[in-house]
């Protein structure tokens, strides 16, 4: 566990610098319109210049099943945008009246996001926020059909509980948790959707992004209150 949290944190040293770098590589690299060529470019920036805290390949074909499974006309609510990654990753698969609304604190992060969905040709399915999540969410509308956690870890039970408590949920309605392996600590959250009644809920075992880490995705069915 300690080396595995070693080799993490090494990981993310600089990561508040890498969107700007990955928008770049990107524009160089993919092409513009066609999201999957954006993805792989966006994959092979982690893998081969640069760690990125997305979502990644592995678990993205577990998102990717979850999209799919809500419908090309979901409404999905993603706290956490960084580069854009699962932004684009999950617009891509959406039609007609399909929405992602995705939250981001970090100016940063939004604008190298904004642009690589633009690139991607998503901007008309994809609403970017600056905002705190906790800021956010009382103004959002609702019910979402897929809400895709992947912020700080530690707002992971606060924030869906104010989900919950802004009517943003409908019976069947999806939480897609990233990053709730043990190198995260995720026992809070993992408690609370497994015990407070209101969810079915199963933990997938996988990789921590780009790496060989343990770490793993909590989906979770919301009952209904």
């Amino acid at each position: 566990m300690k080396k595995g949290l070693e080799q993490l944190a090494s990981a993310l040293e600089g990561i508040g610098e890498r969107p700007a770098a990955a928008l770049a590589y990107v524009k160089a690299q993919a092409t513009q319109g066609d999201p999957d060529s954006v993805l792989a470019a966006l994959d092979d920036f982690a893998e081969n210049h640069g760690f990125l805290i997305n979502v990644g390949p592995v678990k993205g074909r577990l998102l990717g099943d979850a999209v799919v499974e809500a419908g090309a006309e979901a409404r999905i609510l993603e706290l956490g945008c960084f580069c854009g990654y699962s932004a684009v990753l999950m617009a891509r698969l959406l039609q007609g009246a399909g929405r992602v609304v995705s939250v981001e604190k970090s100016e940063t992060s939004v604008r190298a996001a904004s642009e690589i969905v633009a690139f991607s040709g998503l901007s008309e399915r994809v609403e970017i926020l600056h905002s705190a999540s906790t800021e956010a969410i009382p103004g959002l509308r609702g019910p979402f059909d897929l809400v895709f956690l992947d912020h700080w870890k530690d707002l992971y039970r606060l924030d869906l509980e104010a989900i919950e408590a802004a009517g943003l949920l409908r019976p069947g309605s999806v939480i897609f948790a990233d990053n709730v392996g043990p190198l995260f600590n995720p026992r809070e959250y993992l408690d609370y959707v497994r015990g407070c009644g209101r969810y079915d809920s199963r933990y997938i075992e996988s990789t921590v992004e780009y790496t060989e880490l343990e770490d793993a995705a909590e989906i979770s069915v919301f009952r209904g209150a």
